[in-house]
């Protein structure tokens, strides 16, 4: 099981896990210790509009593919093993390509037992109004991660999303950036489906 280990506050840590069934992880989310299972098999992904029909096309030759109403996201279920190696590959040459704004594997919260599609957006909050301006600059600088709205309710608190979100990116970046002392929390947005 990969583990979270100290760094340097900022520094990004990389999380193992495999592309071809399931690996254990653990991850730091807004300073709390999560364990979880990736889910390799199966992948959120959100294509650019001008690779729409291609992307969807090569993804529908190997693995069985469902748009989620109302959201421009996809998910993804090869069969396993060899199938799902070959899902990352190809999704690696589109994202290479710059077909995708992200694609993730699935997560399974331990504790709940509830899949969670891992996106490309984090919540930030910063310990002060003064902090936010020069850490926005920072986090854009530094992770690649760019504003996409302040909360309305919090002034300090935004949504950033990450520019390169492949894999655990997502994850490895709230991780860095919940570690910065101007941050008072830093989490990965998941999406969850209520079971009907």
């Amino acid at each position: 099981m990969s583990a979270p280990t100290e760094l340097p506050a900022g520094a990004m840590r990389r999380i193992r896990w495999r592309r071809t069934g399931s690996t254990a992880i653990r991850y730091r989310q807004a300073g709390r210790r999560v364990r979880a299972e990736v889910l390799a098999q199966r992948a959120a992904v959100r294509w650019r509009p001008e690779c729409a029909v291609a992307v969807e096309a090569g993804l529908r030759a190997g693995a069985r593919v469902r748009r989620l109403p109302g959201r421009d996201l996809a998910l993804v279920e090869a069969a396993g093993g060899p199938a799902a190696a070959a899902l990352w590959r190809r999704l690696e040459e589109w994202n290479a390509r710059g077909c995708l704004r992200f694609a993730t594997p699935l997560l399974r919260d331990s504790d709940s037992g509830q899949d969670q599609i891992l996106t490309d957006e984090i919540t930030v909050r910063f310990r002060t109004e003064a902090a936010t301006a020069a850490g926005l600059e920072r986090l854009g600088r530094e992770f690649g991660l760019r504003a996409v709205r302040r909360n309305e309710f919090v002034e300090r608190q935004w949504l950033l999303r990450l520019e390169q979100a492949f894999g655990l990116a997502t994850l490895e970046a709230a991780e860095a950036v919940d570690s910065l002392p101007e941050v008072e929390f830093a989490a990965a947005n998941l999406l969850t489906e209520a079971e009907r």
